[in-house]
């Protein structure tokens, strides 16, 4: 394993903060010459040191949107019609068609809780054959 000095770890810690900084901008902050940032990258790329240059981003980066889910018992004689009416919804984002007697699973995203019931009497409720059997408000996202 390489060794570390200072320098090396305010590369790093440059780096962790933003990793599209500039080998310039890094070297105003760490008060070394481009040159020696860009030789000490690239030393700690080849050494194993610097594994990758990853992203932190988040799925949805406009407002934080309210999800949930909704477990419906359909209709079977009608299981065409409803998965056809519930992909045309927006809001809905995932379904699911599940096993036995378990009928339809759905995840929907709306911009607050207020839009909720709006979509499900205004668009879901409205779809002949959907029975809602229960809702859950999605709190957190583990994995």
């Amino acid at each position: 394993m390489a060794r570390l000095d200072l320098i090396d770890i305010k590369i790093l810690e440059e780096l962790k903060k933003d990793g599209r900084m500039s080998y310039n901008d890094i070297s105003k902050a760490v008060d070394r010459t481009e040159a020696t940032v860009r030789r000490r990258v690239k030393s700690m790329l080849k050494e194993g040191v610097i594994k990758n240059f990853t992203i932190d981003y988040e799925v949805n980066n406009s407002k934080q949107m309210t999800r949930a889910t909704i477990k419906i018992e359909p209709d079977f004689k009608k299981m065409k019609s409803i998965l056809k009416k519930l992909q045309e919804i927006s809001e809905v984002t995932d379904i699911w068609r599940l096993s036995g007697e378990c009928g339809l699973f759905i995840k929907v995203e709306i911009p607050s809780i207020e839009d909720f019931n709006p979509l499900i009497e205004g668009k879901i409720s409205s779809i002949d054959g959907i029975k809602i059997i229960e809702t859950c408000f999605i709190t957190d996202v583990i994995k």
